[in-house]
This record gives structure tokens, C-alpha cells and sequence, in this order.
């Protein structure tokens, strides 16, 4: 798998982890945000105005984060929408990032378990999830989607029962 495929791109997002992720005053962030505001740092073009002095102003949680494309998939998705004039079309962009955060760091989860010493029925299994993974994380879709939920959940029970496999 092309390791772009879960490669953020911050110059094709719309900041949507300094807008529609919350974050609480602590060692890692400098305030408290709420989830749906813009963080006071973003400028109007969607960069940090403090980005080379995060880790001094006490935002090292911000450099440590990837959204692993996330970001840039929800935007392009709703780049023809008002969404910073529509509150219900931000929330749909929002749901939408969110789920497809869940979907990448499903993906790049499949993509490591390459590694493990499973038999291969199960390799074969992890394959079939990771496509659908992948159909629905590079999916146009603007909505949150009943078949990305469901390849969430699946995902999810497929890793769980690889521990008893390899605990075996």
C-alpha cells in the first residue's frame, strides 16, 4: 500500500484539526477549545500563525497530531460548500472528518498488521477489510456513511480476534 494514502497534506485542508476537534488546556494545548471553533492561532488561509513556535507556546499536542489525510479528504469533499457560513453544512463537514480519522487510522492499523505472523486466510481477510477501508476513506462522499460504520466495526473485530490468535 502507497504510503500517501494515509500521508497528511495540510496545504489541501481546511484546518479542520484546529476547528472541529476540541482540546483541553494541559501541557500539550495552550487553551481550551470547544469542538466547532476555529482555535485563535488559525488564520483565514487555514495555517498556523504560531506554527514554528508551538512546542514554545505549549501546543506540542498540535505538531504531534496527524489526521493521516483525513483532513484533506473532508475538504475536498466540501470544497464547492459554504461550510464557514452554514452551520449545518460545518456540522456534516465535521461528522465527516471524524469519521473519516476513524477510517485512516483503521487503515494504517490493516496496513501494520502486514507484519504479523498470522495465517494467511486471515492476511486474506485483513486484505478484503483493507479495501473496503480504502473505498470508503477515498469515497467523495459528504455524509457520514452507514457502509464506513459498518467497515469500522468490522475492522475493529478483526483486529480483536487477532489477539487471540497470536496469543495462541
Amino acid at each position: 500500500m502507497d504510503e500517501i494514502a494515509y500521508s497528511a497534506d495540510c496545504s489541501k485542508c481546511f484546518g479542520l484539526c484546529c476547528t472541529a476537534l476540541s482540546f483541553e488546556r494541559s501541557s500539550q494545548f495552550g487553551h481550551d477549545k470547544l469542538a466547532g471553533q476555529p482555535c485563535q492561532y488559525l488564520a483565514d488561509d487555514f495555517r498556523c500563525r504560531i506554527h514554528e513556535r508551538l512546542e514554545d507556546l505549549g501546543y506540542g499536542g498540535c505538531d504531534a497530531f496527524d489526521c493521516l489525510g483525513a483532513g484533506q479528504r473532508a475538504s475536498a469533499a466540501f470544497a464547492t460548500e459554504n461550510w464557514r457560513r452554514d452551520t449545518a453544512i460545518a456540522r456534516r463537514l465535521y461528522a465527516r472528518f471524524s469519521q473519516l480519522l476513524l477510517l485512516q487510522e483503521m487503515r494504517q492499523a490493516l496496513v501494520t498488521a502486514a507484519s504479523l505472523d498470522i495465517p494467511a486466510e486471515l492476511h486474506q481477510r485483513r486484505l478484503a477489510l483493507l479495501d473496503r477501508v480504502g473505498d470508503e476513506a477515498d469515497s467523495d462522499d459528504k455524509d457520514t456513511t452507514a457502509a464506513a460504520q459498518a467497515v469500522l466495526a468490522d475492522g475493529k473485530a478483526f483486529l480483536k480476534s487477532l489477539a487471540a490468535v497470536l496469543a495462541a
